[in-house]
């Protein structure tokens, strides 16, 4: 035990002295390709008596690291003592390929996008299923978790702060003409919402795929290190594909639009009523995007047609 510990102490320490603060999930991949690459066997917490790898670091090198929780990351995040750690560690992410793996399904995907702070929402790990609820209103949703709390993991939504930061990072990244970032500039001081981020997309033209991959990438890694930190398989959180030559029609959960936002329908379009279809996306809205865009979109709709 002690060798073992010796090793990750100083595998740790190596690691860290290159990057820190590292998110947790991440640090803990390098350290299992560490030991793996020096012939250390296989590194496992749970095979040395901790639950999560916060608490073996904390335990056992609780001397060597600090671990903070960083609200937003959906992460621990580790540095080693006597490092900086005020500023949160943002990796860079590679552009994912559609090869790039399983497909996160849209209930889980709209749970971690939609940055409603009024909006709670949880993983029931017996069902996984996502059921949320408004904070401060009596529900079934609420009472199902209430009755159960061991069944059920919360998800904290990404902030709408940090979504906008991605849409920073990437403008400033882009290589745009500086009018054609001027004019943006706008958009990255509206407080986020699935509107914003539609509307950004389209007008970055041919830019929108590379900011689609960007941000598929975020919000992905988050998910990833939300599964890891709650002890979910991360397989439960993806799209199960339709059996093989069976002719059966997919009608779990779809695959959230990143083309043109957070709206996305749960099954598919053709079998649900269009009424469902949009009391399903007005689930999905804020009641500022519902009061700002929708209202006045229905308002003027319905003058149109009454002059008709």
């Amino acid at each position: 035990m002690h060798d073992m510990r010796d090793a990750s102490s100083q595998l740790l320490t190596q690691i860290l002295s290159v990057d820190s603060p590292e998110l947790g999930a991440r640090l803990k991949q390098r350290l299992k390709s560490a030991f793996a690459s020096n012939g250390l066997g296989v590194f496992d917490e749970k095979a040395l008596g901790f639950r999560k790898f916060s608490d073996y670091l904390l335990r056992a090198h609780g001397d060597l690291v600090n671990v903070e929780w960083q609200e937003g990351l959906g992460d621990i995040l580790v540095s080693l003592r006597g490092t900086p750690t005020a500023r949160p560690h943002v990796p860079t992410f590679k552009q994912p390929n559609a090869s790039d793996g399983p497909v996160i399904r849209s209930d889980v995907w709209q749970a971690f996008a939609n940055p409603d702070p009024e909006r709670k929402r949880f993983f029931n790990t017996r069902t996984d299923k996502v059921v949320h609820y408004l904070d401060g209103h009596d529900s079934t949703e609420r009472a199902q978790v209430e009755a159960s709390p061991e069944s059920f993991v919360e998800i904290r939504p990404i902030p709408e702060e940090l979504q906008t930061r991605w849409m920073r990072d990437f403008l400033d990244a882009a290589s745009l003409p500086p009018n054609e970032k001027e004019a943006l500039g706008p958009l990255i001081v509206e407080p986020y919402s699935s509107t914003v981020n539609a509307t950004c997309t389209r007008a970055l033209g041919a830019h929108g795929v590379a900011w689609r991959k960007y941000r598929t990438a975020q919000v992905t890694s988050t998910i990833k290190a939300w599964a890891s930190n709650a002890d979910v398989a991360l397989g439960r959180l993806h799209v199960t594909p339709a059996p093989l030559n069976s002719g059966a029609t997919q009608t779990g959960p779809t695959v959230e639009s990143h083309a043109t936002g957070d709206l996305s329908v749960s099954a598919r379009s053709d079998q649900i009523h269009p009424r469902q279809q949009v009391l399903k996306l007005l689930e999905l809205l804020s009641d500022d995007d519902i009061s700002r865009l929708v209202l006045p979109t229905l308002l003027s709709t319905i003058m149109i047609r009454s002059r008709m």
